[in-house]
């Protein structure tokens, strides 16, 4: 069908080429502004959201047009299989894609490469590739929405949304793509099809079921969730705009004084120290060990995460995934400053991954990678290598309290001399429970020796059962006793914390795998195996929650294939498919099924297969 792509690219021609001169314009002006290629992830998606729309609106232009019966017979009727068609509207988008989108965003790369010194490394030039197959991907969704019979079909953008807007590297983005634009035209095949308004056949129902149940799966929990929430914040009981805060939960416990929480951790310990314990805390003698970093960024990420850019004097650091340093200029004269290892300004060490900064209240300035710790010394920007961990084991954060220095790793708390950064105490502090769960971590000196807080329920409203605080005390003698540990109530009831799971427990593993699969730079639970958060327990009314779901969706199947006319293996398959599958696989029969209509349009009226035709008069 090489006459119709040819055809196409000359029909849009004179519009990709105005589109790219402006994308050319636009480019450069806001590059004037800001850097683009290292801006924040917030101007990433912004220009994200810009190309998506662009290919949504070609195919809704471009496939709107050819949907009107006149053209769609001309456009089908032809001895031409429907698939070479659709491979040259495919091929017409992708080519219109590459030179109104990639062409432009590659030519600012370079331009910028070669005119200044602004750091461009190859994973700018996969970000533009991203751009363009992503603007393809949004013209495939596009076409499905425009020509499918249903107007719930638009919740397939679910799909490449979730698939693809990832923190990862490059290679693992544009393949997540490349893979959510073969599943749109997968889609978009089903219905470019002469009659539009016939039924699926068996292939194509089978082929559009599950990439729409997925969709309906994560469409559904993201409006339940936010209409909820909004009924909470509305009415005033949602416990994070309730005044006073629910005593007893997370909420209650985040948001109160160190001091007071510290001693409501000991008020129900059975040491006899407790008492003198909590009348000795004071906020001067406290300290809070950051605990933020919850996500690196990997080398090779497509966007920007970590500490990219900083000034430090006259120069501009920015980091280079291609050398794993960063990359100083003088932003006077644009004069090169040379590079900045692990070892500081000059030095030829490399980070293992995008680093963070974190300063303290004593002033002091620190650098941390995933594995290492680096303190930095002043003047000259130098760092001193503090610690390193090595495997599973991930730097969270750091704290200086008195002559200690406490190390936050998703596995235990090291605690260090700040001096000579060896150890004070013969055992860390392990954690007592898994690292992402982690809301506060905090230190307080007393007179036998320091307590060290835990509190728990960062992951609460996502149905994970850590929900405690737990205070340790690191004697005089570098002994660790645990001293009390407090269970924090639940905020929120467990049908809306446990919501992915039982609305369908086997979509819910199925949206959640690429997130354990995937290496997204997330700092894991240390000890725990990748595909835990599967198997974690579930409280009994959950389950009967997901079971009265499961046979709702089966009764609900067994009266829509009966009203929508299907043959008895088809009604055997949705309703097992609904049952396993729950609600959403319901809500997708009823798009790619939908009833039959019934034969009531009056006397003399006669039904043709879905268009009733009343006779004329003579």
């Amino acid at each position: 069908m090489l006459e119709f792509f040819l055809a196409e690219l000359r029909r849009f021609r004179n519009g990709a080429a105005a589109y790219a001169l402006a994308n050319v314009v636009v480019l450069s002006v806001l590059q004037q502004m800001l850097d683009v290629p290292n801006g924040p992830v917030g101007l990433h998606i912004i220009m994200l959201g810009f190309y998506v729309l662009s290919g949504l609106a070609l195919a809704v232009y471009q496939f709107g047009s050819y949907r009107q019966p006149s053209r769609w017979i001309w456009l089908q009727h032809r001895p031409v299989h429907r698939a070479r068609i659709l491979a040259a509207l495919v091929l017409a988008a992708a080519v219109l894609g590459a030179v109104a989108v990639a062409l432009p965003l590659c030519a600012a790369l370079r331009i910028q490469a070669h005119y200044t010194r602004s750091v461009v490394d190859a994973r700018h030039y996969a970000g533009a590739a991203y751009l363009a197959l992503s603007a393809l991907t949004a013209w495939l969704a596009g076409g499905y929405i425009t020509l499918h019979r249903s107007r719930w079909a638009f919740v397939v953008f679910v799909l490449p949304a979730v698939l693809t807007v990832r923190l990862a590297t490059a290679s693992t983005v544009l393949g997540l793509t490349a893979a959510s634009a073969v599943v749109l035209l997968g889609l978009l095949y089903t219905v470019f099809r002469p009659g539009r308004s016939a039924a699926d056949d068996t292939v194509a129902t089978a082929a559009s079921a599950l990439p729409l149940q997925a969709c309906l799966y994560v469409a559904l929990l993201w409006a339940g969730s936010m209409l909820y929430q909004a009924g909470l914040v509305a009415t005033g009981t949602h416990p994070q705009v309730m005044t006073p805060t629910p005593a007893g939960g997370p909420t209650a416990a985040y948001r109160s004084d160190p001091v007071l929480r510290m001693r409501a951790a000991l008020a129900g310990s059975a040491d006899p120290r407790a008492a003198g314990w909590r009348a000795a805390l004071d906020a001067g003698t406290m300290v809070r060990v950051p605990n933020a970093i919850h996500q690196y960024g990997v080398r090779g990420i497509l966007t920007t995460q970590g500490q990219v850019r900083f000034v430090k004097g006259e120069t501009l650091w920015t980091f280079s995934h291609d050398r794993m340093q960063y990359r100083g200029v003088d932003p006077r004269d644009r004069t090169d400053q040379g590079t900045f290892g692990a070892g500081g300004p000059g030095t030829p060490e490399r980070f293992d991954t995008v680093p963070d900064a974190l300063g303290d209240r004593q002033g002091l300035l620190w650098m941390y990678d995933a594995h290492n710790l680096y303190r930095v010394e002043q003047p000259g920007m130098r760092l001193r290598h503090v610690l390193r961990v090595d495997g599973q084991e991930q730097v969270g954060g750091v704290a200086v309290l008195g002559q200690r220095m406490l190390v936050l790793t998703n596995r235990r708390v090291a605690i260090l001399a700040p001096a000579t950064a060896a150890p004070v105490s013969a055992t860390d502090v392990r954690l007592p429970l898994p690292y992402g769960d982690l809301a506060l971590a905090e230190a307080a000196q007393v007179p036998d020796g320091m307590l060290v807080s835990f509190v728990y329920g960062r992951r609460q409203f996502d149905g994970s059962p850590a929900s405690d605080q737990v205070t340790y005390l690191v004697d005089n003698t570098g002994r660790v006793l645990e001293v009390s540990r407090r269970t924090l109530a639940h905020d929120l009831p467990p049908l809306f914390e446990h919501r992915a799971w039982w609305v369908s427990p086997a979509l819910h593993a199925l949206v959640t795998l690429p997130d354990l699969l995937i290496d997204n730079g997330t700092v894991p639970d240390y000890g725990v195996g990748r595909f835990a958060p599967l198997l974690q327990p579930r409280p009994a009314i959950v389950w009967a929650a997901a079971l009265v779901a499961a046979l709702l969706a089966g009764a609900g199947a067994a009266w829509w294939t009966r009203r929508a006319g299907l043959g008895r293996a088809a009604r055997i398959a949705w309703c097992v498919a609904c049952l396993l599958l729950g609600v959403p696989a319901l809500l997708s029969l009823m798009l790619l099924q939908p009833r039959r209509q019934a034969v009531t349009a009056g006397r003399g009226a006669i039904y043709t297969g879905g268009f009733i035709d009343l006779p004329r008069k003579s």
